[in-house]
């Protein structure tokens, strides 16, 4: 009786895995995002530029939402909740400093070019604080969805609820996706419903 061939590690492995193994240069950007998210200040940082995001900062914290997830990925439901939380904290500052001094926000231009202000402009008078939800949740810079909030008289209670559900959504698929990347199935289950989910949002959003 023969003794049944032995499998093929690789072929069990994930397709990340397979890359990352591939690609030298890849696994060691892996591992630096690694060792950035397990320094001691990576949480601060990432709470506090997940706070200004929906103020001022420019750029989307997924980025370092994934390095610290890589470094702690048994807390990710944690870190997609908190950020959640700090993200909303941070558009309600944004609702504020749009019904205070919106005017003069909208002609600085800190809140986008006429253009995009008005198609904003336009999907809140259209769809209210779903359209808050909508740009919590997509790629759309939410913090000119926060401000132009508090300046077209979106109420700070359902602007807030709407952005935490939007924003948190967002963080844990994001989180979840990076968590389970060595696993195929569930990274494509959790590509498919961002996806999906991005997809159908904008569709309501036109």
């Amino acid at each position: 009786m023969t003794a049944p061939a032995p499998s093929d590690p690789a072929s069990n492995s994930s397709l990340y895995d397979r890359l990352i193994a591939s690609i030298p240069i890849l696994a060691r950007l892996q591992q630096w995002v690694i060792d950035l998210g397990q320094r001691p200040t990576a949480l601060a940082w990432l709470y506090g530029l997940t706070f200004l995001e929906s103020i001022i900062f420019p750029l989307p914290v997924d980025p370092l939402l994934a390095g610290v997830v890589m470094a702690r990925p048994n807390r990710y439901i944690r870190l997609a909740l908190t950020i959640g939380v700090f993200s909303t904290l941070g558009g309600m500052v944004g609702w504020w400093i749009g019904g205070w001094i919106g005017e003069a926000v909208q002609a600085s231009g800190w809140i986008g070019h006429d253009g995009h202000y008005a198609a904003v402009a336009e999907g809140i008078a259209a769809h209210g604080w779903l359209f808050v939800m909508i740009g919590a949740f997509t790629p759309l810079p939410y913090k000119v969805m926060a401000v132009s909030a508090g300046f077209l008289g979106i109420g700070l209670i359902p602007m807030a609820l709407a952005s935490l559900v939007g924003r948190t959504a967002r963080f844990l698929l994001v989180a979840a996706i990076v968590r389970h990347r060595s696993d195929n199935k569930k990274a494509a289950l959790f590509s498919m419903m961002l996806i999906g989910l991005v997809l159908i949002f904008w569709k309501v959003a036109q």
